[in-house]
Formats: structure tokens, sequence, C-alpha cells
């Protein structure tokens, strides 16, 4: 018998906490600006070596029924990686994930388990790439997947692939909410309609510095309408959220399904996650934080 040795990753979810629709770009993208965190909420991969003549990728968990084995961003990021790199040219995989994180629910799942199996590879095989090959592998997982490279905060402006680190720690108390109906991104941004001028970032710096929920005074996300358009689940959602007056914030993640509250206090969250729990039977809910 032999023994597979596999290797265990973690893949973390991000949120949006604003998300700006600048204008549409004449290559049908859109200039966004956005400020994203990393949450402490996983989905978790292994992998291993296989002498298939085919890498093979499965998802599991309670989420798993919203993806594809054979239409996937990790096997979009292996098979292009094999193309650039002769030292794994030949090798194939077997990459198994749990899925945690809720799919179509702007929480960034599928990107952020293609950029850490990628990342994985790098390291595990010292793949020599460069600059310009690298960039295009991120371009493949998409516009915005550079934000997974490190667990910083960070501003997100261009069509999301302008990244700048955010150096300050933000630490909240979150309750995801995911209504169990996915949202399709370029159906939430084909639909969008709402625009906003861009923000000073050395701004946002100094208010962010100072006190994180003073952000939240302006912290808007432009994607909502075209969101509750699609999918009008959010709306009653956020409306329900808002009409308890316990939550210091209430957003919509990305273009959404997921709805997030912020808390000082994790009594409030747990009494609020108790509400949403009675009121939405069906609905999933998690504890979260930040892990900037």
């Amino acid at each position: 018998m032999v023994l597979i040795k596999k290797t265990y990753l973690r893949s973390p979810a991000k949120i949006n906490l604003f998300l700006r629709v600048i204008k549409k770009m004449s290559n049908s993208y859109h200039e966004i600006q956005s400020l994203v965190s990393h949450i402490n909420l996983y989905d978790e991969i292994s992998i291993h070596e296989t002498n298939s003549r085919k890498t093979i990728v499965k998802f599991r968990g309670a989420f798993a029924k919203f993806t594809s084995d054979k239409n996937n961003s990790i096997l979009s990021t292996i098979t292009l990686l094999k193309k650039l790199c002769k030292n794994i040219r030949y090798k194939n995989f077997v990459v198994t994930v749990k899925k945690n994180i809720p799919v179509g629910s702007g929480l960034g799942g599928g990107t952020s388990n293609a950029v850490t199996i990628f990342q994985y590879l790098m390291k595990k095989f010292d793949l020599k790439i460069d600059k310009k090959n690298i960039n295009k592998v991120y371009q493949l997982i998409g516009a915005d997947s550079k934000i997974f490279n490190n667990s910083n905060s960070k501003f997100v402006s261009g069509n999301g692939d302008i990244i700048q680190d955010c150096k300050s720690k933000i630490k909240l108390n979150l309750l995801l909410i995911f209504p169990n109906q996915p949202n399709f991104t370029r159906n939430v941004y084909q639909n969008n309609k709402k625009f906003s001028k861009k923000l000073n970032i050395n701004y946002l710096k100094k208010i962010i510095n100072k006190n994180i929920f003073s952000i939240f005074d302006f912290a808007n996300n432009d994607l909502i309408d075209a969101a509750i358009k699609l999918n009008p689940a959010i709306n009653k959602l956020m409306t329900y959220l808002q009409s308890q007056n316990i939550c210091d914030f209430i957003q919509m993640s990305g273009s959404g399904s997921c709805c997030f509250a912020v808390f000082k206090s994790k009594k409030i969250l747990l009494k609020c996650q108790k509400l949403v729990k009675t009121k939405y039977r069906s609905y999933w809910t998690a504890v979260a934080k930040t892990i900037t």
C-alpha cells in the first residue's frame, strides 16, 4: 500500500467594507474603488500528486452544489502553470476543496481558492516565472485576485487590478448572513446604474487610523441596487437588520449576496444572529472577524 502525502491549506474569505463604482470602462470592465479585509472564514483544501493522466478537482461541503468539478478557477490555474513551467508540465494533482465559504456570496471564495493553490505550487516546486507571466496567472484567476497575496487589508482601484496595502489594523466583529441565493458578479455589474466619485485614499487612511468606525459614515456599496433587482431577498434581509436597531453597520459584500453586520459588542452580535436564525431559518449565518 502506497501512502499518499497530502498537503492541507486554508483559503480565506474577504469582505468589502465599501465598494464604489466610478465608471464603466471602454473594455466593458468597471472602474471601482474598495476597501477589502480578509476574515477568519476559510475553505479547507487538500492537494497531492497523482499518477492519473489528468488533474482532478473535487468540491465537498455545504456549498459544493454551486460549483463545477470540470470548470473552475483552480483547474484553469493549474493548467496554465503547467504550460508555463517545465518542471510541473507532466505532473497532475488531486485537489479537494471543502467549501465553507458560500458560493456567489461576494466573499471571494473561488478566487481565494485559486490564489492559494497558485502560491502553494510556486513555493513547493520553486517555479521560476517572470513578472509578465505571473500577472497572466492573476488575470486568469480574476482582476482583483492579488487581494489574496497576503492578509493585509487593501485599497482596491482600477478594474480591481490596482492593489495598495492598508497598513492599519482593522479589527471588526462580524455577523455574516447568506440568503442561500447566489449572485453572479457579471450580471450584477451589467445591471448597475449607480456611480460615485473617487474618495481620497490619504484621507481614508487618516480616518481608519483614528477610528475605523468613522469610515462607515460614508462607506457605501454602489452595487446594492443592481444586486437587489436580481435578488430581492437581499433587500428584505437588510431592511430587517436595520429595523432591529442593534447593528453598528450593515453592508453587502462585493456583488453579494452575502450581507454582513458589524458590532462593537460580541453579546449583541450573538443576539442578532439568534434573531436572524429565528426569522430566516434557512439562511446561513456565521460569526467572524477581520484578520488583518
